[in-house]
């Protein structure tokens, strides 16, 4: 998240009780020095569930002998990232209590930036760069297995095969992992598409697809077709990144211009950064996944 004036005091700190509810809420207890959930949660909360009249908390409190046992037991920090949101500082007394009115924020996106077929998610590359940031600097630099990070698509007729909004979104996202290895030191070990192929995606069901293989779901075989973005992906693969020299480092040069300015662009302020990034398909099983 970033603040949505980034000289107010009050939007920073918003922005960063975003990210404390959304991420920290589940991995600072683990990964922090400190354990427990985080200080802006628990002063919040109280604060609210005392105005309310509450005795307590709503928020559960650790006992101290909880902390000791949960702290430190993350073997490795799995991280599912698709989009951003800008914030600001909102208090909303008439608000009824719970998550979304204890954070005292309001989101937003940017006009620049573009939307996939889910309304939730936009591009915003560089928001992924520093999301890794903050977990190396805030949660003891953990390895860091990126385990979804995808786009899109409307479920059309005929079918989205030449999904070239796809490539432009793993070209950006891709170089914004490789800036966090190389620039910021953060340990990400493998990176993985989402999704191989199309699925039935929760309460959208399938009228959103995310696949870098077609699934004719009306056929009861299921077949499977890939898109322009598998064989994209593919060269990734098998160069180990985008090497000088590669068929693919070409092709990202020359989708460049037309990925950040068309149609398809990449948010504002993606700055081209094309080197060798490790990158690997995996299944992972993971100790804490965020969707964020």
């Amino acid at each position: 998240p970033e603040p949505r004036d980034p000289d107010s005091a009050e939007d920073i700190a918003a922005a960063d009780r975003y990210i404390q509810f959304y991420v920290g809420w589940f991995a600072h207890p683990i990964y922090s020095t400190q354990g427990d959930y985080p200080a802006a949660m628990k002063d919040i909360i109280l604060q609210k569930s005392l105005s309310e009249g509450l005795q307590d908390s709503r928020l559960p409190q650790f006992t101290q002998g909880e902390i000791n046992s949960i702290k430190g037991t993350g073997d490795f920090f799995g991280l599912n990232h698709y989009t951003a949101r800008i914030i600001a500082n909102n208090v909303d007394p008439s608000a009824p209590p719970g998550y979304s009115n204890d954070r005292n924020l309001t989101e937003s996106t940017a006009p620049e930036w573009p939307r996939a077929a889910s309304e939730w998610l936009y591009v915003v590359p560089w928001g992924l760069r520093r999301l890794l940031k903050f977990i190396k600097d805030n949660y003891n630099d953990p390895d860091v297995y990126i385990t979804e990070n995808g786009r899109s698509d409307h479920d059309s007729q005929p079918p989205m095969m030449e999904d070239d909004d796809r490539i432009c979104y793993y070209m950006g996202y891709i170089d914004e992992v490789l800036k966090a290895i190389e620039v910021d030191g953060v340990k990400v070990r493998a990176y993985t598409a989402w999704s191989l192929m199309d699925n039935f995606e929760w309460s959208r069901g399938y009228s959103e697809r995310f696949g870098l293989h077609y699934v004719n779901f009306t056929d009861p075989s299921r077949p499977r077709t890939p898109k322009k973005s598998a064989g994209f992906y593919k060269d990734i693969i098998a160069n180990n990144g985008f090497p000088e020299g590669a068929d693919v480092t070409e092709t990202v040069r020359s989708m460049w211009s037309g990925c950040r300015g068309g149609p398809a662009g990449l948010a504002a302020g993606v700055r081209a950064s094309v080197g060798t990034l490790a990158v690997s398909v995996m299944v992972a099983i993971v100790c804490i996944l965020f969707k964020m």
